[in-house]
């Protein structure tokens, strides 16, 4: 789930400039809630390395189906798991509203993520294609520290 906006300022230098964007969006805010504008040190919602190995996973998945399936390219796989496991959202972009998207994995959280590739992996192994696990990744890890 979105909590929102964020705004990653990476030196003193971005200050100003972002400042600006953060006073227009405070002062387009509709305020039928409070707006909460909170400092914290940023970490990045999902990793490349998780990112990197649903793309080694898409890559698999569509060398097992493509002969049967010719619409089982490496995207026509992405986009299948992505519609399969994540929710959709209603994007705005000025009087233009897109409803019912894919979620884009940028926006799951490390755990969200982790819980996407379980999916993935499950949906793989009921299918009986075993999916490659790098012996180091940070799949791998996650999941270790969940089984503790």
């Amino acid at each position: 789930m979105s909590q929102g906006d964020h705004v990653k300022i990476s030196s003193k230098l971005e200050v100003e400039a972002k400042f600006a964007h953060l006073m227009k969006r405070a002062n387009d805010w509709e305020y039928k809630t409070p707006l909460c504008i909170r400092l914290e040190p940023w970490v990045d919602p999902r990793t490349l390395n998780q990112l990197a190995i649903f793309h080694i996973w898409c890559r698999q998945l569509s060398q097992k189906f493509i002969k049967t399936t010719p619409d089982a390219t490496e995207e026509g796989v992405k986009w299948m798991m992505k519609h399969k496991f994540l929710e959709s959202e209603t994007i705005k972009v000025g009087k233009t509203v897109l409803a019912d998207q894919i979620k884009s994995t940028s926006k799951l959280t490390k755990g969200e993520m982790c819980h996407f590739l379980d999916q993935v992996y499950g949906w793989a192994a009921e299918r009986d294609v075993y999916l490659s696990l790098p012996e180091y990744n940070e799949y791998t890890e996650l999941k270790r520290k969940q089984d503790k």
